[in-house]
């Protein structure tokens, strides 16, 4: 494989993820992480998508705020915040071969159920809430994947296509914001990692500009439910290659 080549697909997958983000509210990270642990280690693909997925939120915050369901999000991020210190542990003090499994069986699960239609064996409380809120915060920091959970439990809820894309969208802004912190913190975030990160914008860019047109013409469910199938045959195909090294 040529030097140009990995950079060629990390901004195909990246473009792809943002159309996918731009359109849905969510599928992003988890499109992206599948994408790049191929080309990168998962210690580095996540924050690498950590840093982009905060410049999408930054995008899209501005049409999001408005149509949020406050009161929801805030009991999110509180259970989120809490979370958030579990994943860091566990992306950096973890095996990487079995962090890499345990991405793509994570988001092959997650796409599985959303794509049979699953209800989470979760109500719809206050317990519900703070265990998949929690639960979220900590997939973030861990695998930078926490929407296809997230999806699924609001999709319960019975929230307005517009105000379920942007309570996800200020959701993953604010939990993004606290992971990369942490992982700062941790010294995991290198200026190598930055440079990537700057240099992928372009793809990042058109691919939520592109996926905010779509939303005007597409149907939000029908979205969503293609996405699940993408992510849920990259994860596969992602366990095959695993298995086979």
């Amino acid at each position: 494989m040529t030097i140009e080549q990995p950079v060629l697909l990390s901004n195909l997958c990246i473009l792809f993820a943002a159309v996918v983000r731009g359109l849905t509210g969510f599928g992003f990270a988890a499109i992206a992480v599948v994408g790049l642990v191929l080309l990168m280690p998962l210690q580095e693909a996540v924050p690498l998508i950590l840093c982009l997925e905060i410049v999408s939120s930054a995008l899209l915050i501005g049409s999001a705020w408005h149509h949020a369901d406050q009161r929801l999000l805030r009991r999110l991020l509180l259970a989120a915040f809490c979370g958030v210190p579990v994943g860091l542990l566990l992306l950096t003090a973890s095996d990487p071969q079995w962090l890499t499994f345990s991405v793509y069986l994570l988001v092959g699960g997650l796409a599985l159920l959303g794509v049979m239609r699953v209800r989470l064996p979760v109500r719809c409380g206050p317990i519900g809430l703070g265990l998949v809120g929690s639960i979220s915060g900590a997939l973030i920091a861990a695998f930078s994947i926490g929407g296809p959970l997230l999806v699924a439990y609001l999709s319960q809820l019975r929230l307005s296509p517009t105000a379920l894309r942007a309570t996800l969208i200020l959701f993953f802004c604010a939990v993004d914001v606290a992971a990369l912190t942490g992982l700062a913190a941790h010294g995991a975030l290198g200026w190598h990692i930055t440079g990537q990160a700057v240099g992928l914008l372009p793809a990042l860019g058109l691919g939520l500009l592109l996926g905010q047109v779509l939303f005007r013409y597409l149907s939000p469910t029908s979205a969503a439910l293609a996405t699940q199938w993408v992510l849920l045959t990259l994860s596969t195909l992602g366990l095959l290659g695993w298995w086979q090294h």
